[in-house]
């Protein structure tokens, strides 16, 4: 009994672990205890390397310009250092460019022969004998519009007596009067007529109100309905005047381009 109290107070005062805490296999009487092992950490995936961007084609724009500009540099290089080999790298340049132009220029008209609708000159053609049918058929529709517009509508011709321009325009109103019988309303600005048109109208604000500031003056109106359309200023042939009187009252913007 003794003994056990003696042995109990030993292991007591010691720090260390009993052998039968250890591995029975062991010599020692007294022995570690083996560390507890820690699980190990997965490993970590080697990271992956970044893509390369692949590096961003120019655009066609950026191509152009860059061409545009080498070809400016070799020419001022040309210019200011004309030795034989900057003048001929300007000229290899300058064929470079020209080949270029000729190439797009050879598609341009082949595409225009191949689209019917991509072909201006359908609607605008350059050819002698397709001009000759293009004014033939638009004076036809001039005389078309010119007959309608002359039941309804006439032109106020706003003049003074001393306008040397004024008289010379008279006459082609007069005509204008004579063999369309386009009604003419002249109207003086001064009170006094001219050779074509002694007894006129005298203005009774109505240029005032058109903010008629120069002569002559041509306007056409519509006393029915008090639809004004200026014409223009200053001297106008014959014929100019009636295409503008079928341009401002049978077309819209951008018909005739």
């Amino acid at each position: 009994m003794a003994l056990l109290l003696v042995m109990s107070h030993a292991q007591a005062a010691i720090d260390y672990p009993s052998a039968f805490a250890c591995d029975v296999a062991k010599f020692n009487w007294y022995c570690d205890e083996e560390p507890e092992k820690k699980p190990e950490a997965p490993a970590k995936p080697p990271a992956s390397k970044p893509k390369q961007k692949e590096p961003e084609q120019p655009t066609a724009l950026q191509r152009l310009e860059a061409l545009q500009q080498r070809l400016k540099e070799a020419r001022a290089k040309a210019v200011l250092e004309p030795t034989p080999e900057h003048v001929a790298e300007y000229i290899r340049l300058q064929n470079e460019v020209g080949q270029m132009a000729g190439v797009f220029s050879d598609v341009w008209r082949r595409v225009i022969w191949q689209n019917p609708d991509l072909n201006y000159e359908l609607k605008r053609p350059v050819n002698n004998a397709a001009i000759d049918t293009y004014n033939k058929e638009r004076f036809k529709k001039e005389m078309q519009a010119l007959d309608a517009i002359k039941r309804e509508w006439g032109i106020f011709f706003f003049f003074r007596s001393d306008c040397p321009f004024c008289h010379r325009m008279a006459p082609t109103l007069r005509f204008l009067s004579d063999t369309y019988g386009l009604t003419i309303f002249p109207i003086s600005l001064d009170g006094r007529g001219i050779p074509d048109y002694p007894n006129p109208q005298r203005d009774n604000g109505l240029a005032e109100r058109l903010s008629v500031t120069s002569v002559p003056m041509l306007v056409l109106g519509n006393p029915k309905t008090k639809q004004l359309i200026p014409l223009g200023s200053g001297v106008i042939s014959a014929q100019e005047v009636i295409e503008r009187i079928y341009i401002l009252t049978s077309t819209r913007p951008g018909d005739l381009y």
